[in-house]
């Protein structure tokens, strides 16, 4: 009842609050719920991987706990979904990822820009590699959007040869084409580093979300994010899910991050 009722920014500020509890609550009874077969870790596998061909939706929460250089900190509230599709006998993985900023030092809260990309995927004995698209929309508020259009080539691979972990490295470019005049140009690199350990039981650790941000427009890493996430596929009102918790230390501003998520997962088999 209280979700029917209250304003757009307190829900946005109890979901701050309860998401991480509920993450954190699902994974000590995790083990409770999980799926005791030999498929929770091929499926808790592929929840960690970006070029594995699985739909999901998730829902985060990521907190940054301290600023470089000025006092504060940052809540945003993030959904992502990943669609994989076929095209002209091609395999694909589309994903859009749209953060909410809750929180912020200068007290600007709303809608950032979004990110996408779409990955066309080759399946190999060893794993699987893809080559497609990046690209962010200006969708943010004023304070929050960089208020250009960017895409940029997307390249990837993950080697699952080895059923307990798999490794690999996926890129994404970000270049500004059109948007405001006035607004600067937009040129960046995202290398994710890939790393997944199975620990059993739909457990895992990964490196989540870690990312080393190159910018070109000014010739420096803007963020070298080095992450650890624990989760769990877990089977709960019908269907298959990956509550899970993550730390990062952003090694260049010297800034911590923690977040929590919980992803529903829909395998096609």
């Amino acid at each position: 009842m209280v979700f029917a009722v209250a304003p757009w920014s307190r829900q946005l500020a109890l979901l701050r609050c309860v998401l991480p509890m509920v993450a954190c609550g699902w994974l000590a009874c995790g083990t409770a719920f999980a799926q005791q077969d030999s498929n929770v870790d091929e499926l808790s596998a592929q929840a960690t991987d970006p070029t594995a061909s699985l739909m999901s939706f998730q829902l985060n929460d990521w907190y940054t706990a301290n600023l470089h250089g000025t006092s504060g900190s940052v809540n945003q509230v993030v959904f992502r979904t990943a669609i994989p599709f076929s095209f002209a006998d091609t395999n694909h993985i589309f994903r859009l990822t749209q953060p909410y900023v809750t929180s912020s030092p200068s007290g600007t809260t709303g809608l950032t820009d979004t990110t996408i990309f779409d990955l066309m995927v080759f399946n190999q004995e060893w794993g699987r590699w893809g080559v497609g698209v990046s690209g962010t929309l200006p969708t943010g508020q004023d304070g929050l959007t960089t208020d250009k259009w960017t895409a940029g080539p997307a390249l990837g691979f993950v080697n699952a040869s080895e059923k307990q972990y798999n490794w690999g490295l996926f890129t994404q470019t970000f270049f500004s084409y059109a948007g405001k005049s006035s607004a600067p140009t937009v040129g960046l690199m995202n290398i994710q580093p890939i790393y997944s350990y199975q620990l059993g039981d739909g457990r895992s650790l990964g490196l989540g979300n870690s990312a080393l941000v190159y910018d070109f427009e000014r010739s420096r890493w803007s963020s070298l994010m080095l992450s650890l996430n624990y989760g769990q596929v877990v089977s709960f009102w019908g269907h298959k899910w990956r509550p899970n918790v993550e730390a990062g230390y952003d090694f260049n501003n010297e800034r911590w991050v923690l977040r929590a998520a919980i992803v529903l997962l829909l395998p096609t088999h």
